[in-house]
């Protein structure tokens, strides 16, 4: 498993500088071999909610973009995208590592979660027209999460490392909107049951051209998972959205 992961994380690293681009922007620019190539790096200020739980405990999670700031230990968000004629890809990166206060539901017990998140996407694209592309691929998520509950007696800690890979459909829409502005629009569902019992997430955005291979970006972001794995004590819950504003730059060649 640590050698898949291993596999996995290189290749989100080597596709770092991806698929955000294709979520976050419109139309890229043609190279003379006819390979259309973006790239998008960005900021988001996330909200977090939802509930996370190990074993018989749960917890309501709900950090604001000022917290995340606030307990955000490390950061990288990237997108991809490479098309040709009808045929493309798109990949998405999102990595963070933070911390936040953890409040009992079925025992009032208070706390922190520590949460370690990788999430890969992969889309093959076919497009339709000159703003419609349908996406078939998935997202691998790898979680390190760390419980800290506030006993009587004293703290007492908890780690689970959690893997699993959703099967993904979608659309994208992107165009120019005038000579300088340009909109990306992108949804999908996925889950299925593979892994998550569902999740699905919603982009859309604004680019204004800065130069001729770059643009300033500046939209929104949904992504919601409901995962359960296990049973008893070795049950763990991911039922949590994240979602918010994004601020860019994309880069075409």
């Amino acid at each position: 498993m640590k050698s898949v992961k291993l596999a996995v994380t290189t290749c989100c690293l080597v596709a770092a500088t991806a698929w955000s681009a294709a979520l976050l922007a419109g139309q890229p620019t043609d190279s003379e071999s006819g390979w259309k190539n973006t790239i998008v790096v960005y900021l988001l200020g996330p909200t977090i909610e939802g509930t996370a739980g190990l074993g018989p405990l749960d917890g309501d999670v709900d950090i604001d973009p000022g917290q995340v700031f606030d307990s955000l230990d490390g950061a990288f968000l990237a997108t991809y995208g490479v098309e040709k004629d009808r045929w493309g890809a798109l990949f998405d990166l999102i990595y963070m590592d933070l911390s936040a206060d953890l409040t009992g539901k079925q025992i009032p017990l208070t706390g922190e979660i520590g949460l370690k998140q990788l999430i890969f996407g992969a889309n093959a694209a076919y497009r339709i027209n000159d703003t419609m592309q349908v996406l078939v691929g998935g997202r691998y998520v790898d979680l390190s999460t760390k419980f800290t509950l506030n006993l009587p007696s004293s703290p007492a800690n908890f780690k689970v490392d959690e893997s699993w890979f959703d099967p993904t459909i979608g659309l994208r829409f992107a165009g120019p909107i005038g000579e300088r502005w340009s909109y990306g629009v992108l949804g999908d569902i996925g889950g299925f049951g593979v892994g998550s019992d569902f999740t699905w997430q919603l982009t859309g955005s604004l680019s204004v051209r800065m130069t001729e291979h770059s643009l300033f970006t500046f939209g929104y972001r949904y992504l919601d998972f409901d995962y359960e794995d296990g049973q008893g004590l070795d049950a763990f819950k991911f039922d949590v959205a994240e979602h918010g504003p994004a601020l860019g730059f994309r880069f075409e060649f």
